[in-house]
């Protein structure tokens, strides 16, 4: 029974040592840091209207839609590398050639590498591509639409279809 009294005084005394010697050597710091924002600044910049018109697009016909993409404004640069994508959905109703190059005439997609979203569209979607922040950049596109001319069959007349162009941009976290 002294033995049993003698260990729960030692772990009490255990417990109150250690809270004790806790509480000596809790502190408190106030520190101040301060906020600046990195500016993000994507531009998109189109050599024409980028008005992506199909109703005028015959079989054996191609048309091409040059755009650049930048990461400066006209006011302001981008203070932070830039991650995006150059997304395109379609309906896929009209039996259209899509194809994305960039400047280096590189093919970035085509229409035959789509996916199917949930909503039926035909997604099409380029890999990462980065801006970097430390100095103007200016990217060059060409995005071609052909309706091949072997769909001039009665059938695909009337045919109605959409293009959505889309720039999905995000800070690179390095």
């Amino acid at each position: 029974m002294k033995k049993r009294l003698f260990i729960i005084a030692i772990m009490f005394m255990l417990i109150g040592v250690t809270g004790i010697t806790y509480s000596l050597y809790t502190n408190m710091v106030k520190k101040e840091v301060p906020i600046s924002l990195a500016s993000f600044s994507v531009g998109v910049e189109r050599k024409e209207t980028l008005d992506i018109d199909l109703s005028n697009l015959e079989p054996g016909s191609v048309k091409r839609y040059d755009f650049s993409v930048l990461n400066n404004t006209n006011e302001t640069m981008s203070d932070v590398s830039i991650l995006y994508n150059i997304v395109l959905k379609t309906g896929g109703y009209m039996p259209l050639d899509i194809k994305l190059y960039d400047s280096s005439n590189n093919l970035l997609f085509d229409s035959t590498n789509g996916i199917r979203t949930e909503e039926n569209e035909l997604l099409l979607k380029t890999n990462d591509i980065v801006m970097p922040y430390s100095k103007s950049t200016k990217n060059d596109y060409s995005l071609e639409v052909s309706f091949p001319l072997e769909y001039s069959g009665e059938e695909y007349s009337g045919l109605v279809d959409y293009i959505n162009l889309t720039i999905e941009a995000s800070q690179k976290i390095e």
